[in-house]
């Protein structure tokens, strides 16, 4: 499979690695606004710096991932399913929520593989937690609070077209 990335940033390298190291992929192209990240990113995995449209109308890429900035998520998102790619997207899909609803209903139109990257529910830890709630195992349960932090502030950058650390976490 051949995928193509949008964003070299913090998330977007750990997704890099991944892709790379799985053995029926091959990280195709970086997509980033930042010249130098996209091009670091791209020289350790040997993909190529692409724009956005070369990814969508390239039909040897089978799949995206979106690990770009907030605000350009639901706009890639309608063009990698317009163009038929697979997607896989990190969270949030939009900060506004007629958006996402938009998105959706495009998602709808143009079905494609989707999936928004959402780590926690993948932990073996909340996995359990929700199995025990489920089975009463540990009575009527009013609120769950769940502590988690990133390992260091994000660029300035970032977070003026993000949510933030509070709506990115908490979305």
């Amino acid at each position: 499979m051949k995928v193509a990335q949008f964003g070299a940033g913090r998330i977007g390298k750990i997704h890099a690695g991944n892709v790379a190291r799985h053995k029926r992929s091959t990280l195709a192209a970086i997509v980033d606004p930042h010249g130098p990240s996209a091009s670091t990113l791209a020289d350790e995995y040997g993909a190529e710096v692409r724009t956005a449209e070369d990814v969508f109308e390239d039909v040897d890429i089978d799949a995206v991932i979106i690990a770009s900035s907030t605000d350009q998520h639901a706009d890639q998102i309608e063009a990698a399913s317009a163009a038929g790619k697979a997607i896989f997207c990190e969270k949030p899909i939009d900060l506004d929520i007629t958006r996402v609803r938009g998105v959706v209903n495009h998602l709808e139109a143009h079905p494609v593989p989707f999936m928004l990257a959402f780590n926690r529910r993948f932990d073996p830890n909340f996995q359990a937690m929700k199995a025990q709630i489920e089975a009463g195992a540990i009575g009527d349960v009013e609120m769950v609070t769940i502590l988690s932090r990133d390992p260091g502030l994000p660029p300035i950058e970032y977070i003026k077209v993000s949510g933030g650390i509070f709506r990115d976490m908490m979305i």
